[in-house]
Order: structure tokens, then C-alpha cells, then sequence
């Protein structure tokens, strides 16, 4: 497999690709993974791929870095070996050959670089030719801007191998996760390739240079070229000081830390002093090494650790291509209920990986907590995500589904967890109907926060639901699907376009509706996990116009896609709201808050609701609370109509994942 991470990489990746298939060497499949450019770069690898089904686009929708991007494609194939592409490279088309023959040497060789040149000239100057070892923990660019008519350049042992096309044996690759991550992703896109290195001489592999091996690599960032870094972007700029740190930090080997430390002092301390008087906006990298140190400490622990073991990968033991299941665990700064969630996941079956997608940004408890659980499981099995500052939950819900590779996903909020053999039951039904069901509804118990069970929610029998009567139940009954409950596949999910980012809290229920417009669902009633019910979930915050407005707006879609009768839609909504907002206005009562519980019961007298029939169902309890509302006590500035969605606060957007 080779792997290419672009980002506005149109200038140069039609001639990078038309490289890579010229390659003699032809058994191989090409991933261009695009990290949301805003040029063209998209419309040209698709073109070439309309040409050649070897090239494989994946489009990111955010820049995930060199680290991110790569990390994607590694973490979704199993392939022997992996060559990374810079998408500026024009490789000689017996490079990937060379390279792959080169690896046959040595079982300890992890890594072959080859010979990359600036230029087509007849005499052009030597990119780099692998990676020298230099005092303090730095890497240079062997032989670099030298003449290649006056360099000696001869096959060997180097230090490490530059990230602009190296070739990767798959063990070396899953030798060297740490946390789950081949590439540290807090690097994003600088000295990656250092710490790759450093971590691969730590552990005892070996690289190896094959000069035969050319490439043409016109490298735009060259070393010690301080003109050019003044026209850099500050978050490079941050990036470059940030990463030497954390080099450090994690790779210093025990008994050689202080002296690694004081030969990297001079110069560490002469570009605080640059920072200070020139480039003060780059001092955010100290804070941020200082933000994240209790994280940092935790990496360096398990590198240090598997450094002492030395060279001795583990027995290969190959995933399947996608496991059966991913388990998405999206997470808030809620680290107690976070390692809950985890520890009742269990030992992890060969055929299940978890992703924990984490939106914390005031402390790392969660990201210490999701080591501490996961450290223990298969590394290639779980990982770990930090999501940018800002991110909601739709966000968190989204990005589940994006690094997922798994033929079916769950989300297990962390408030939520799995019932002991919930995973069994879940895995013994997903075996017997992958060939014919791409949504699945488990059973759940319903929990409040100590774990006290309040009812079940599940079917009586094993049933298929067909798509009309699936789209029915779930726009009749408001809690119709629990989120630890339903498994669907990706190919589902991919199907039915992704989530509606715009319908807000509501989107998880706006892309079931369409997967069960495709798909209708199979129910089952094994219960498999725990839903929690407490005050600090988001959808404890629901119940306001705006969300209101969204629910229509699923109405309105399902009705234009003419899958329901009329009747049937128009009962179904009279449920579905009744059971919402009675619900939003018992949850206030059972916190004693009845002003809360008034405001709630004022969304039927919204203009869209006020025409709503009343079901039998619902009548008593909408009376019913409507009269002890009216009985109870009022309180200054209370009674008055809830305003617009429009005029409203939105709901906070740093929420956990859509949580209950």
C-alpha cells in the first residue's frame, strides 16, 4: 500500500500519482488521503483513479496534518508494507522494486530510504539520503544540498529514514504504536519522522539507505533556513520549537535523559531567547508542553518500557482487513464515567476495535483515563483521539463514524456502558445477519447515575422492522432508539449521506431515519448495554423551540420522500411530540424545578404544535401535569412564552457527543 496525504496539492500531485503508477513494481493499491484542501487537488486524483483503479481517494473534513492523515490509511489496512508519498515526489519507476528488495536483507530492517535529489538537473543537489543522528536528540538530513557529483553515497545503516518517502515494514509499524498511534498525532506535520527514528532505534529495528533507490523531492522547509521560517504560519513555526520538546520528553533513554537534556540545552535555551524577542506568539509550544505534561509523561513511560524489552516484535497476529464492530466512545471531561464505560467493554475479541474521540479541553483526565483502560488491550485495537478545541457533539458524533473501521458501529457515550456478555450477545447476532441486516436495535436497561435499574426497553421478539413501519416507529416514539442500542453498518451510515450537521442535537435522529428508509431494522431483544438517565446529559437540554423546529424538519423530510401515508405521518408526529415535551417537563419536576417543566410544557403552544391532536395515550398526562403546574407556586418574572428559537440561546456546543 502507499499512502499519500495531501492538502492544496494541486500544483504538484498529478505528476506525484503519474510517478507512483509508472512504478514496475505493480501489485499495490494507492490511498490519497486529502486533508480538506480548498484547491482542486480532489477533482485531479479522481480523474486519475477514473483511470486507474489502483488510487483510492479518502477525504478528510478537517486538515488532520502528515501525522493525522497517514495514521487514517495505516490504521485501515493491513498490507506487509507501507510506502509513505509526499504528494511534491516524482519517484524513479523502479524505486518501490529496489526498496521492497532492499527490505529483504534484514528481518530487523523496519525501514528503507532511498536517494532523493532537488532536482531534474544532470548534477542536481542531494535532498536527503536518509537521517544523520545528531547530539541533543536531533535528526539532519544526510548529505543535504551537497552536489550529487561530489557526495559518496553508498548503501547502509542510517539513523532513520525521511518522511518524504519512506517504506515501512507493517511489524515495524505496530512495533512502534504507542497509545495506538504509529505517528504521534500531537506532532502533526513536523520532526514526525524524527521521533519515528529515535523510537525505532529505541526499540531495536534497523534502517536501511539504498541509494538506488531516486527520487526528485524539491524540499520547500530546509534546515536553518531562518528567512524562510519568517514567512512561515505561526502554528508551524510553534509546531517546530513544540516538537524538539516533546521529542525529548518522550525518548531520552533512562540512564542517558540528563545527558541528552544538557546537550540539548544551549540550544534549547537560545531559541527561548529568540522567541522572547522575536517570535513571542511561538512561546505557546512551552504551554502547551506544560498543559499536556501529565499525558506526555504517560508516552514516555510506555516508550521507555518497551525500549528495555529491545528488539523483539510481537508475534504477528493480522486484523482482519475492518473488524466486525467498532466501538465509538465519545467523551466530555467526565473521566469517572469515561473509565465505566471502558472497563465494561472487557478484553477485547480479535474482531472489535475501540475509538475513543474525546472533546475535553481544560485537562487531560480523560485522555489519562482512556491509557489507563486501553493500555492493556491489543495496541492495534484501540485509539485514542483529542478533538480541536470548539468541537460539539455532532462533531464528535461525525468524527466516530469518519475514523471507524469497523464493518458495524456502535456509540457507547461515556455515561453509558455495557451489560456484563453485552458485547457476546451483540457479536453472536452481528455473525448470524451481517449478509442481511445493516441496522440493528439491541434491548437496553435504563440506569439512573447509581446504576439502579429504572425499567427495560427492549422487544418482546426477535423482529424486522421493513422501512415504512421502521421510519413509523421511530417518528412515533420519541425514544424509540437508545444510542448504546443501535448498531449500524458504515456502509449504512455512508449510504445515506452522513449526518445533517445543520439539524444540531438532532441529527442522530434525522440519519436513522433515513438509514431506516433504506434499511428498515432489525429488532432484538437481548439488552446488551446500560442507558443513563441524569441531569448533566445534553439531552436534558433539548427541549427548547429550536430543537422543536429541527424535529419538523425530519417530518418534513420523511413526508417529501413520500414513505408514509399522511394519516400515518400526522399520528405519528401527535405521539412523537406529545412524548417529547411530557417527558422534558416530568425530567424538571423530578428536579424539583417547576418553572422549568412550565417552560417546556409551553412548546405546545408553538404555532407549528398548537394544531397537534391530543392521542388517548397522552391526554391523562398532559393534564395532569398541566394541572399540578397550575397549582404550584409561581415565582417574579415567571409565566412568560418561551421566545423564538431564533431569539434563544443556543444550547452549549462543547457538550459531550450527543449524550442523553
Amino acid at each position: 500500500m502507499l499512502s499519500i496525504v495531501s492538502w492544496n496539492s494541486a500544483a504538484t500531485i498529478e505528476a506525484c500519482l503519474r510517478s507512483v503508477l509508472r512504478q514496475s513494481y505493480r501489485d499495490f493499491v494507492v490511498w490519497v488521503v486529502d486533508n480538506a484542501s480548498a484547491d482542486d487537488t480532489c477533482a485531479r486524483v479522481a480523474a486519475l483513479a477514473a483511470t486507474d483503479a489502483r488510487v483510492r481517494l479518502h477525504r478528510l473534513p478537517q486538515n488532520t496534518g502528515f501525522c493525522g492523515g497517514h495514521n487514517y490509511a495505516l490504521d485501515r489496512t493491513r498490507t506487509d508494507y507501507v510506502l509513505l508519498v509526499n504528494p511534491d515526489v516524482d519517484m524513479a519507476p523502479d524505486y518501490l522494486a529496489r526498496a521492497l528488495s532492499a527490505m529483504q536483507r534484514d528481518a530487523r530492517i523496519g525501514a528503507v530510504c532511498g536517494l532523493l535529489v532537488q532536482s531534474h538537473d544532470a548534477d542536481p543537489r542531494i535532498d536527503s539520503a536518509g537521517l544523520l543522528a545528531l547530539p541533543g536528540g536531533r535528526y539532519g538530513l544526510r548529505h543535504h544540498n551537497e552536489l550529487l557529483s561530489q557526495a559518496t553515497v553508498q548503501p547502509g545503516w542510517v539513523a532513520g529514514a525521511d518522511g518524504a518517502l519512506p517504506l515501512y515494514r507493517r511489524r515495524f509499524i505496530d512495533d512502534l504504536r504507542v497509545e495506538g498511534q504509529f505517528f504521534d498525532e500531537r506532532f502533526f506535520a513536523h520532526k514526525e519522522d524524527w521521533d519515528v527514528a529515535w523510537r525505532g532505534e529505541l526499540f531495536g529495528w534497523r534502517t536501511w539507505l539504498e541509494p538506488g533507490c531516486r527520487a526528485v523531492h524539491p524540499r520547500v522547509f530546509r534546515p536553518g533556513n531562518w528567512a524562510l521560517r519568517q514567512r512561515l504560519n505561526g502554528a508551524i513555526k510553534a509546531d517546530a520549537v513544540k516538537n524538539q520538546l516533546l521529542l525529548l520528553i518522550k525518548n531520552a533513554p533512562v540512564g542517558q535523559a540528563l545527558g541528552t537534556w544538557l546537550q540539548a540545552l544551549p540550544r534549547q535555551l537560545a531559541i527561548l531567547l529568540f522567541l522572547v524577542l522575536r517570535e513571542p506568539r511561538s512561546l505557546t509550544a512551552y504551554r502547551y508542553v506544560w498543559r499536556h505534561r501529565r499525558a506526555l509523561w504517560g508516552a514516555r513511560q510506555r516508550v521507555q518500557a518497551r525500549a528495555r524489552r529491545g528488539w523483539q516484535p510481537a508475534a504477528e497476529r493480522p486484523l482482519p482487513v475492518a473488524p466486525l464492530l467498532s466501538i465509538c466512545v465519545p467523551c466530555y471531561h467526565r473521566p469517572e464515567l469515561l473509565s465505566r464505560a471502558l472497563a465494561s467493554i472487557g478484553p477485547l475479541p480479535a474482531e472489535v476495535e475501540v475509538l475513543v474521540s474525546d472533546n475535553s479541553v481544560a485537562d487531560d483526565a480523560c485522555e489519562e483515563a482512556a491509557h489507563r483502560l486501553l493500555t492493556p488491550q491489543p495496541a492495534g485495537q484501540w485509539r485514542y483521539y483529542r478533538n480541536p478545541a470548539g468541537s460539539n457533539a455532532v462533531d464528535n458524533f461525525r468524527l466516530c463514524l469518519q475514523r471507524a473501521r469497523g464493518r458495524y458501529v456502535l456509540h457507547l457515550h461515556d455515561d453509558d456502558y455495557l451489560l456484563a456478555g453485552g458485547l457476546e450477545r451483540m457479536l453472536n447476532t452481528l455473525h448470524q445477519v451481517q449478509t442481511s441486516h445493516q441496522a440493528v436495535l439491541f434491548g437496553v436497561e435504563v440506569v439512573d447515575m447509581e446504576k439502579r435499574r429504572l425499567r427495560y426497553q427492549r422487544a418482546t421478539e426477535e423482529t424486522y422492522l421493513p422501512p415504512a413501519e421502521a421510519v413509523e416507529q421511530l417518528l412515533t416514539n420519541s425514544s424509540f432508539v437508545r444510542i448504546p442500542a443501535i448498531v449500524v453498518s458504515r456502509a449504512a451510515y455512508a449510504e445515506a449521506g452522513g449526518l445533517d450537521e445543520s439539524q444540531g442535537s438532532t441529527a442522530d435522529t434525522d440519519l436513522w431515519a433515513r438509514v431506516f428508509a433504506r434499511h428498515g431494522v432489525l429488532r432484538v431483544p437481548a439488552c446488551t448495554a446500560a442507558y443513563t438517565v441524569h441531569t448533566g446529559a445534553i439531552t436534558a437540554r433539548m427541549f427548547t423551540p429550536a430543537t422543536v423546529d429541527n424535529l419538523l424538519r425530519i417530518f418534513e423530510k420523511v413526508r417529501a420522500t413520500g414513505l408514509l401515508p399522511e394519516p400515518h405521518l400526522r399520528r405519528a408526529q401527535a405521539h412523537f411530540f406529545h412524548q417529547f415535551i411530557l417527558a422534558g417537563a416530568y425530567r424538571s419536576l423530578q428536579q424539583h424545578d417547576a418553572d422549568a417543566a412550565r417552560q417546556v410544557l409551553q412548546l405546545f403552544d408553538l404555532p407549528a404544535l398548537r394544531q397537534l391532536a391530543m392521542p388517548a395515550r397522552w391526554a391523562p398526562a398532559r393534564m395532569g401535569l398541566s394541572a399540578l403546574l397550575l397549582a404550584s407556586p409561581r415565582f417574579p418574572n415567571e409565566g412568560t412564552t418561551m421566545p423564538p428559537a431564533s431569539t434563544r440561546t443556543p444550547a452549549p456546543t462543547s457538550a459531550p457527543a450527543p449524550a442523553h
